[in-house]
């Protein structure tokens, strides 16, 4: 139990990736608030989780307005005391249209939510982790952000390569008070989000290791970086695709 005492809070972790997160980390000891702008389904989640004897709350969040943030930090620090992890999950894939052709609304509306929401959220969190000298966060960037998009319109992409900055940004500063802040960046990965491609025959053709990853698989590595295994890990973007990208 690696995670032992330890609190979270997973963002839009009412269903897919987020959901596996929360999911991992519950069962490796620690008390998750799953937080999304789907209230029932975040609740839901962790009525999930609770019923294989782990701990978590499901709360509402809208991580585009600042204000709900505050009241979700606060929730949780009424609730649990501290908060030793945070992971940056929410977000919205917008409407993949020709640049040519992306209204600003549009492009401004995926960022409010993708990029400046992970940025409030860590804001927040990290001002309650600096007095305690310790914790963790884990953002979720994408492959897109490294191959400019190849199912991705330019608003995700541009918010995903934002995430990545972000990261190096706040692990450099977070360093200094024994806060790691490290990136998973999922390639093609099934969730009802992708389902409507990812059930073809050939979805896994161009991967070298023949298939779609599955949730768990995020999961599993966003839990090394949010557990002591990685302490000596900060500002780290750790890519999750089967291989179809590779760099040095």
């Amino acid at each position: 139990m690696y995670l032992d005492e330890k609190v979270a809070i997973v963002t839009g972790a009412s269903r897919g990736i987020g959901r596996a997160i929360a999911k991992k980390l519950a069962s490796e000891g620690a008390f998750i608030y799953i937080s999304d702008i789907d209230e029932q389904g975040a609740k839901n989640a962790a009525e999930e989780i609770r019923k294989h004897g782990y701990n978590a709350e499901g709360i509402f969040v809208d991580i585009s307005k600042q204000e709900s943030i505050e009241l979700l930090i606060n929730h949780v620090i009424e609730g649990s005391g501290k908060i030793d992890i945070l992971v940056n999950n929410a977000g919205i894939f917008g409407k993949n249209k020709p640049i040519d052709q992306i209204a600003i609304e549009e492009f401004d509306a995926v960022l409010s939510v993708n990029l400046r929401g992970t940025h409030l959220c860590s804001q927040a969190v990290i001002k309650e982790m600096i007095p305690r000298k310790s914790g963790k966060i884990v953002n979720i960037g994408s492959m897109s952000a490294q191959t400019g998009g190849l199912k991705a319109g330019v608003d995700y992409t541009s918010s995903k390569g934002g995430i990545h900055a972000l990261t190096k940004a706040y692990a450099r500063y977070g360093a200094r008070f024994g806060i790691t802040v490290n990136a998973v960046a999922p390639g093609y990965i099934f969730t009802d989000m992708t389902r409507s491609w990812a059930e073809k025959k050939d979805s896994g053709k161009d991967i070298p290791i023949g298939r779609l990853g599955k949730p768990e698989e995020v999961a599993n590595v966003v839990f090394f970086l949010a557990s002591p295994l990685s302490d000596y890990v900060t500002g780290q973007v750790v890519n999750v695709n089967g291989g179809i990208v590779m760099s040095n």
